[in-house]
């Protein structure tokens, strides 16, 4: 007694360990995924940009040879070389480096979201293994039962109270099951190259499903999170503060610039002149010069088109508020929903299983009613798949829900 129960524990122990649970799934995909990697690459390009813009405009050296070189009173000026440069406005330098780094920010959140959608994605692929393998388990139940239900038919034959023809429709009902698993199974391969795509695995490898235990928050911290502290809500905010950061920047590049230099002069002296104070003497020239926007209609329309884009990032989390929680709603309703149906077709089948009972007593003693006794048990064939069927919209539903769950009850 007690090798058998070492045994059986072993085996129990076996199926667990061989089980591939979804969330195990999911953390492969989120790993695997090449489009997170381009995301993180993107968010880090985007801060290389920063460092860009926050340095000093480069100088500008200008060189001057006369050809026809001009005269002045010390001599020839020979060649002139001078150099420029331009000094921005105060905070002009340090507005660029914080505006990309906002911009940058925005890119940051990006991959969350995408995290989100992966999970989702590989859940409801998931959800559908599930699914296919619970139909597989009922026509296979199905096959037995019809094996029964031919041996009473067989056996009514050979009594000579029975029709040959009630043998015959059983052989095509069992025929067309066997033809449904067929086309299951391929649905099934489907599933299983889908998520193993997902999780970066060989697309054949076999999965062992096991149906998820899923612990959902409150319906207020679900809704908290679908309206509040979604990702893609932090990235409007972070675009809309980018925004901000642009028209602060447009307001400085609107300033005067200011350029300052240096030039020097190479004079020839001077034959003709004799005792001429400085002959020759070379000339240097500290130069500036001041740029000053006279047409400014570009800035105000810079800053027009910026208020614009704020007002339509404010609409878009509007939207994205209101379509998380209609999700939310539709998803805690169609749990309700599919549970009515999983009630409903329970009782069904606990009335018909009662009938079909008496139906096969009464066959085997008298032969008759054989074609209700078939219809009856592909009715209860049709139950048990309806109620898988309002399972794996139980299983989409929450993994619906799931997408609004904060990290905290995972």
């Amino acid at each position: 007694m007690n090798k058998l129960l070492i045994i059986l524990i072993t085996l129990c122990c076996s199926l667990v360990l061989s089980a591939q649970d979804v969330e195990w799934f999911v953390e492969m995909a989120v790993k695997h995924n090449p489009g997170l990697a381009s995301m993180r690459l993107q968010y880090e390009a985007a801060r290389e940009s920063a460092n860009q813009v926050s340095d000093y405009p480069d100088p500008i050296v200008n060189l001057g040879i006369g050809v026809l070189p001009i005269e002045t009173r010390l001599g020839a000026q020979r060649f002139r070389i001078g150099v420029r440069q331009e000094i921005p406005w105060k905070g002009l330098l340090s507005a660029r480096k914080e505006t990309k780094l906002y911009e940058a920010q925005t890119i940051e959140l990006r991959d969350e979201v995408k995290k989100i959608d992966i999970a989702h994605a590989v859940r409801n692929a998931y959800n559908r293994l599930i699914y296919i393998e619970d139909q597989v388990d009922i026509i296979n139940g199905k096959l037995q039962t019809l094996q029964i239900i031919k041996e009473l038919a067989e056996a009514s034959v050979r009594s000579g109270k029975g029709k040959l023809s009630n043998i015959l429709l059983v052989q095509r009902t069992e025929e067309s099951l066997r033809s449904d698993i067929l086309i299951i199974n391929q649905r099934k391969e489907e599933s299983i190259i889908i998520i193993n795509s997902w999780a970066g695995r060989p697309l054949y490898d076999s999965i062992a499903v096991i149906v998820p235990s899923i612990l959902l928050g409150s319906q207020q911290e679900l809704e908290l999170f679908a309206s509040q502290a979604h990702p893609s809500f932090q990235i409007i905010d972070r675009s809309i503060a980018a925004s901000e950061k642009v028209i602060d920047l447009t307001q400085l590049e609107r300033k005067p610039k200011i350029g300052v230099g240096l030039d020097y002069g190479w004079i020839d002296r001077r034959n003709d002149v004799e005792n001429l104070s400085g002959n020759g003497r070379d000339v240097v020239m500290p130069v500036g010069s001041i740029k000053i926007p006279i047409h400014t209609d570009r800035f105000d329309s810079k800053r027009q088109e910026e208020k614009l884009k704020q007002e339509a990032l404010s609409a878009l989390k509007q939207d994205k508020k209101e379509r998380y929680l209609s999700e939310l709603a539709m998803a805690r309703s169609q749990i309700q929903r599919s549970q009515l149906e999983i009630d409903k077709m329970s009782q069904l089948k606990e009335i018909t299983t009662e009938t079909i009972k008496l139906m096969e007593t009464e066959y085997a003693n008298t032969s008759t009613s054989f074609e209700e006794l078939l219809r009856l048990e592909m009715e209860l064939f049709d139950y048990e798949l309806f109620i898988a069927q309002a399972r794996y919209n139980i299983l989409n539903a929450q993994a619906t829900m799931l997408q609004y769950q904060s990290l905290t009850h995972e």
